[in-house]
């Protein structure tokens, strides 16, 4: 295929948001989705070529892994020896475990099914994950494991119908990803079969089965609503958008902006074919490898410089631009010059080695548990919290649901004692993580619990294909369990949002219209890194600020505008972070070595005994009735 300048700063725009998102530059909020740029792009350009060489009699499977092991792999063990460097520098004991069986899944090119397993993209804990990011390569190295092999198998048995089969294999990629996105979202996003539609739809464009606008007028029309809708999801879009609507936008907006330039650049053909954006595409690869690391180190432990300043934010760009222009120039340019010099075999031995060498680095790191004689016995005591196992305090996949495919447990969960008051305990992690010390606080009480994950309390309309946990759970529990039976108390808690407010006046309004005693607790401290973490950074840098500083801010506020704004409903509210918080100062020990909180905000079992104990008295005085008592 014919070299594109366009295609060069397309990747740029793939490239810049993703980076700009990363580094939560204001303005970029759909900046993620420079990710399904690139799959379009490498379906286009990989495919393309495979097709034209099949077509030509000339392709052959050892010479195509051996062009992407010398393009992807020089650049990417790069990044991984320093990385690696870097993780033993920083980690803790549990972090650096972590970093290690991502490190071999990433060797492996499995490390999205990885993270599907053990992080969300979005969520807090993904920000301290330095491979984080190589879950793309996993996506396209899975696909061209299979594209060439099923391109070979359809082009030779049944030609005449090569391309509508591939047409029909993308459809179903897709139809999977919206099916799945009603179970589970997190799949949706890094497993490669939900994934390949978009790898896909730029191979459909480069074998010609999508044609190109053949007008000056339709290509120009074509690459700017292309261009538009790029533009427009990465600016206007949001994580808590649906994520097919976001893939699908920016994929479609990618193979618009492509085809319009198929036969002769379009107008936005030529904006995209200025240096400076054709500069930064031909670096894309080594900008994308190098700069999620970098952040995750300056984010987790400021190695570049003190703080988490805008300062600190353009350094860290400013720094992954000028490693990645040397990756760029020192590794990926030689290396991929060798294509036509070097053999197959001596290019497969030197992969072979180089991850056969990485795997018994992840293996040493492991038996070695982390490396822990880096650190002081009360700094590992501590962070040891930060592989906390929380499904038996929560009750996971009972009464706690953590993933669409849970069911409330009614016989364990909701089980009505007719010998003490009832209170049911309705909300997301953040009221599972209270039940555990509630119950223990009130033992004459009979405190059951309905909560899912990210599911903050509502009464939302529910259809009968409705399959997701949260508004399933909801409605069950607001629509047919409180009206059939009779509770006491119904506490509502959750990581309150602002956004939330309007739900949550609805809900105590309707309680309260059927008669149902209602209690609001609130948000609980919370911090921009796990505690445990924290706590142990205080430690080995002797700054003992360094989780009153990393606080969420705005916390304190929301809890006294829903004190106002729950009392004023006539329904009872109890401060969780007063319970913790007092003169701007907030409990992070529950002992020595125990933290309040094992994660950003979610309370340990101590904790939890202990808050709980904090706020029995607050029960005890404003929601328990005649005969109640408390320990």
């Amino acid at each position: 295929m014919k070299y594109r300048a366009d295609i060069d700063g397309l990747r740029a725009l793939a490239v810049l948001p993703v980076v700009l998102y990363h580094a939560s530059i204001p303005g970029f909020g759909g900046g993620f989705v420079g990710v399904d740029i690139f799959f379009v792009i490498s379906g286009y350009l990989i495919c393309g070529m495979i097709d034209q060489d099949i077509r030509d009699g000339t392709f052959s499977l050892g010479d195509f892994y051996k062009r992407r092991i010398l393009r992807i792999l020089p650049a990417l063990f790069a990044m991984f020896g320093v990385t690696g460097v870097l993780a033993y520098a920083y980690c803790l004991p549990v972090e650096f475990e972590d970093f290690s069986k991502s490190f071999a899944s990433a060797v492996a090119s499995v490390s999205n099914i990885y993270f599907a397993k053990t992080a969300g993209y979005f969520d807090a804990p993904a920000e301290t994950k330095p491979l984080l990011h190589t879950w793309s390569l996993g996506v396209e190295e899975q696909f061209y494991f299979v594209a060439p092999l099923l391109m070979l198998a359809l082009y030779r048995f049944v030609p005449r119908y090569a391309k509508w089969l591939l047409a029909a294999a993308t459809v179903m990629s897709l139809t999977a990803a919206i099916l799945m996105s009603f179970r589970n979202a997190t799949f949706v996003f890094y497993l490669t079969p939900f994934r390949a539609w978009e790898l896909a739809l730029g191979a459909l464009l480069a074998i010609k089965f999508i044609p190109s606008p053949s007008t000056p007028i339709a290509r120009n029309i074509v690459g700017g609503i292309g261009l538009a809708l790029l533009l427009g999801v990465i600016v206007l879009g949001t994580p808590s958008a649906p994520l097919l609507a976001m893939t699908g936008l920016a994929a479609v907006g990618a193979a618009m902006v492509i085809a319009s330039s198929e036969g002769s650049l379009s107008w936005a053909g030529r904006l995209l074919s200025v240096p400076p954006l054709v500069f930064v595409g031909l670096i894309s690869y080594s900008l994308y490898l190098w700069h999620w690391p970098l952040m995750v180190f300056q984010r987790t432990d400021g190695f570049l410089m003190a703080g988490t300043s805008a300062t600190a934010k353009l350094v860290v760009i400013a720094v992954s631009f000028a490693v990645a222009i040397a990756s760029w120039r020192f590794i990926e340019r030689p290396f991929r010059a060798m294509a036509h010099e070097s053999s197959r075999t001596g290019v497969f031995s030197a992969a072979s080695a180089s991850m056969a060498t990485a795997f018994a680095a992840c293996l040493m790191i492991l038996l070695s548990d982390g490396a822990p004689f880096r650190f002081s016995e009360r700094v590992v005591a501590i962070s040891s919290y930060l592989a906390y196992d929380s499904a038996s305090q929560f009750r996971a996949g009972k009464c706690f649901l953590a993933t669409n495919r849970q069911h409330l447990d009614q016989e364990t969960c909701m089980k009505l004692d007719p010998h003490r008051p009832n209170y049911l305990l309705v909300g997301d992690s953040h009221g599972a993580h209270l039940w555990f010390g509630l119950q223990a606080a009130l033992p004459d009480v009979n405190v059951m619990q309905a909560t899912a994950s990210m599911c903050r309390p509502a009464i939302p309309e529910i259809s009968a294909l409705e399959t997701r946990s949260c508004p399933r759970m909801m409605n069950f529990v607001f629509e047919e369990f409180l009206p059939a039976h009779k509770i006491d108390k119904v506490l509502l808690a959750a990581s309150w949002k602002d956004e939330d407010l309007a739900d949550l006046t609805t809900v105590i309004d309707r309680l309260k219209a059927r008669g149902i005693d209602v209690a609001v607790l609130g948000p609980i401290v919370e911090y921009d890194l796990a505690l445990p973490r924290l706590l142990a950074d205080e430690l080995r840098r002797g700054d003992k600020s360094a989780a009153r500083v990393r606080r969420t801010p705005g916390i304190q506020e929301r809890d006294r505008a829903m004190n106002a704004l729950v009392t004023a409903r006539g329904a009872t509210y109890v401060s969780v972070y007063d319970a913790i918080c007092r003169n701007d100062r907030c409990d992070e020990f529950v002992d020595a070595n125990v933290p309040m909180q094992f994660d950003a905000g979610h309370l340990t079992e101590q904790g939890s005994v202990e808050i709980g104990r904090r706020l029995a008295g607050a029960f005890a005085r404003k929601l328990a009735g005649a005969g109640y008592a408390t320990n």
